[in-house]
């Protein structure tokens, strides 16, 4: 919908400042290899899920060496255990079913090993990669456990988790014998270079001492470089194939809650602030406003009254200037019933209620209202307000010849509100001075969980930029 009151001014409204996000982590050390694909509710919000991880620690190369040059360690003396078993399970399958026996013992072996590689990767490398969703059975008892386990062996990160320590093992391996054939060739060459007799009873034919000097040093130099820079490529697997740690998972969901409770926090000031300067507002003109011409009326009804006796001309002027006080009374109750909760709102929408301040406005304003139907009640109060304020504000101080409002949506669950006006400028959130009216907007935005910015150069133009949560 669109309402047009005056011809629209020119400035443009600034872009909208970008979202944060969080990361929401999910599951346990034993439910994170679970497939993606949830059987029962998932712990934690899985919307953000994939907005990626936190940063990582720089690379500790010295940790780093060392765990490759384990993982070379774990090649040969580990590797072959469960690769044997796993073998042994499908080769004997069929042999009368004991080959599921061998099975079991290689899943519940490799569950522990992934885990453990999980705690590796942490220790050394500090990863925080992003937490997988998790599903869990609801199945209890003994036929739970079993359904939990065959969740987890079907799952997609089980299996990845297997993959990387496979290829880290090889991996490992693989470095370790570049690293060993190396250094072996390269004090052969220096060997034989320094000292040719060592060859003399082999029947090998032998280059010059110079070459093989350059051969010795260039092979030792390839050999130590590999492993240096080994742990790059080990860390790449970590964060390719790894699911994340629950240390990883904590961290996240620490900020993520510290992330929030801040957002909580401000929202909750934002709350008491306004609800303190509403309070006052309302007490300041009952005092100021409606009070006098209360006591005014109950004093010319007074006076009209003993006035009817003596002087009945008198005494019906007076009745008459009471029931013209008394409507005034009654046009300032409504107007400061407007100020709380306007009815136009709750009776003609968003819409009708801006174009009646636009109406009422000195200044000729531009309205362009755009907002979808099922705007919230809480949205659609602090929009008014805002324009409400800004356009009290444009024909107290701004010196401005026309202005502009813009409402409409910016996102599928974010309202922009827009106010511009060609004014002298200067406005500022000012809490400590004599005028206080954008600084309980501010507040009143904050508690509904929205941001305000006030751009106002001195000679203007005036730009209030509102944006607040619109889903109902």
């Amino acid at each position: 919908m669109n309402d047009t009151q005056a011809v629209p001014v020119s400035p443009g409204s600034p872009p909208a400042p970008a979202e944060p996000t969080t990361l929401l982590p999910s599951g346990t050390p034993e439910t994170a290899e679970a497939a993606q694909a949830p059987v029962a509710p998932a712990s934690g919000d899985a919307s953000a899920a994939g907005e990626d991880r936190l940063t990582p620690r720089p690379m500790p190369w010295a940790m780093g060496i060392l765990n490759v040059l384990f993982s070379a360690v774990l090649a040969v003396g580990w590797l072959w255990i469960p690769i044997s078993l796993f073998v042994s399970g499908i080769a004997g399958i069929f042999a009368l079913g004991f080959g599921i026996l061998f099975l079991v013992a290689w899943f519940l072996l490799q569950r522990g090993i992934n885990h453990l590689e999980r705690l590796r990767s942490e220790a050394v490398y500090g990863e925080q990669i992003r937490v997988p969703q998790t599903r869990t059975t609801l199945r209890t008892g003994f036929p739970g456990w079993l359904h939990q386990q065959w969740l987890i062996l079907s799952s997609q990160s089980f299996w990845r988790s297997t993959i990387h320590h496979l290829l880290k093992t090889l991996y490992g391996g693989i470095v370790g014998i570049l690293l060993l054939t190396g250094l072996g060739f390269g004090t052969l060459a220096i060997s034989v270079a320094v000292n040719p007799m060592v060859l003399d009873e082999a029947d090998v034919p032998a280059a010059s001492p110079a070459v093989l000097m350059i051969l010795g040093i260039a092979s030792i130099v390839v050999a130590l470089a590999i492993l240096f820079f080994s742990p790059l490529l080990d860390r790449l697997l970590d964060r390719g194939l790894l699911p994340s740690t629950r240390a990883a998972a904590l961290r996240a969901e620490r900020d993520s809650l510290t992330h929030e409770v801040g957002a909580l926090e401000t929202a909750r000031t934002g709350a008491v602030d306004a609800a303190t300067a509403e309070r006052l507002r309302i007490e300041r003109d009952l005092h100021d406003g409606v009070q006098p011409m209360l006591v005014a009326l109950s004093m010319k009804l007074g006076m009209a009254r003993r006035k009817l006796d003596t002087d009945v001309e008198a005494g019906k002027s007076l009745v008459a200037e009471a029931h013209q006080d008394s409507k005034d009374a009654i046009t300032e109750l409504r107007n400061l019933a407007r100020g709380i909760h306007p009815a136009v709102l709750d009776d003609r929408g968003l819409d009708a209620a801006i174009s009646a301040l636009a109406a009422r406005t000195p200044v000729p304003v531009t309205v362009d209202v755009q907002v979808p139907q099922d705007l919230s009640r809480e949205a659609e109060s602090v929009s008014y307000f805002v324009v409400a304020e800004s356009l009290t504000n444009i024909a107290k101080h701004a010196q401005a010849q026309s202005a502009r409002v813009s409402i409409r949506s910016v996102s599928p669950d974010r309202l922009q509100i827009v106010v511009v006006d060609d004014g002298a400028g200067g406005a500022r959130i000012d809490r400590g001075g004599a005028s206080t009216g954008l600084a309980g907007l501010d507040d009143r935005v904050a508690a509904a969980r929205g941001a305000l910015s006030v751009t106002s150069p001195v000679g203007g133009p005036t730009t209030i930029v509102a944006e607040l949560p619109c889903a109902s």
